[in-house]
């Protein structure tokens, strides 16, 4: 019995010893965490059980990040039907309005004065006698408030304003005119014993003209290049005959009816090239009533 005892107590030693001398199994790995779901992107989970992986992919459904977004973004107003549209920091734009007519303040022309006698024989002599001196019988007129209308384009215009216009007719002979009588004169080389030295007649009018214009864009160097044609109206201001003696201190000025047609009308004409701008006026009715006169002016004008 003793030695029944003594083997099973060897054997269950042995047991023991062997069973400390080998080590256990190593526990199993904890599984790598899952990455943190975002919203619109696919979701992993990576599992590994002893020699194998195991993915599971998990797409996110549209109407619950969209549900998603849509709670944690503010409602947006163009997607309430109930909500007009606003537009923010916008200005409206503006449609570019073409000027209709534009003022200015003054233009102004100088030229001379020309008799145009379209008589019989009968007045030929007349007209010797009513020759002016070139370069004498000058004109000069400021029209104020020039304005400008456009007719649709900057390129078509219509010209208007009011000219204060004067103008002189002076004469290569003596002559002088009698006062309450249409060109009744006499030739005189002296009056009230003082040789005449000049003789003119002075007038002025109130004008005003209509002209139509055509102007081009303006070229490099050269500027606008234009032409224009039209009339005018004007009345008849002031009328007077003026001598001048030899003697300086003696001015005869004569402010008496002279026979001046008291209203006018006629035909004008301007063209303009750059900075060198022209005109003609012409009378269409007679510079004296009841004669075959007409008073032809040309010269430049300048448009401030």
């Amino acid at each position: 019995m003793k030695k029944i005892l003594f083997i099973l107590f060897v054997t269950f030693i042995a047991v023991v010893s062997k069973a400390q001398d080998v080590p256990p199994p190593p526990p199993p790995p904890p599984p790598s965490p899952s990455p943190a779901p975002s919203i619109g992107k696919e979701d992993t989970l990576k599992f590994k059980v002893k020699d194998r992986e195991i993915l599971i992919i998990q797409k996110p459904s549209m109407e619950k990040s969209e549900s998603k977004i849509d709670e944690k973004s503010e409602p947006s107003l163009a997607d309430s039907p109930d909500m007009p549209m606003r537009k923010e920091n916008v200005a409206p734009a503006k449609k570019k309005r073409s000027k209709a007519a534009s003022v200015d303040f003054i233009d102004f022309d100088l030229g001379m004065n020309f008799l145009i006698h379209n008589g019989d024989a009968a007045t030929k002599q007349q007209a010797k006698d009513l020759s002016l001196k070139t370069f004498r019988s000058w004109s000069w007129g400021f029209t104020f408030l020039p304005t400008k209308i456009y007719l649709g384009s900057k390129n078509v215009l219509l010209l208007t304003g009011l000219t204060w216009r004067f103008g002189e007719l002076e004469f290569d002979k003596k002559l002088n005119f009698t006062p309450d009588k249409t060109l009744e004169y006499t030739i005189n080389e002296t009056v009230n014993g003082s040789e005449i030295r000049k003789s003119e007649f002075d007038f002025s009018h109130l004008e005003v003209p209509l002209t139509l214009y055509l102007q081009s864009k303006k070229y490099r160097g050269l500027g606008n290049i234009g032409i224009g044609l039209g009339g005018y109206v004007g009345v008849l201001t002031h009328q007077e005959h003026e001598i001048k003696t030899t003697n300086s201190k003696r001015n005869i000025e004569t402010e008496e009816d002279f026979g001046f047609s008291t209203f006018k009308y006629g035909l004008n004409a301007k063209v303009d090239i750059g900075a060198i701008k022209f005109y003609v006026n012409y009378d269409l009715t007679p510079t004296w009533k009841e004669t075959d006169y007409h008073t032809l002016e040309c010269g430049i004008w300048f448009d401030l």
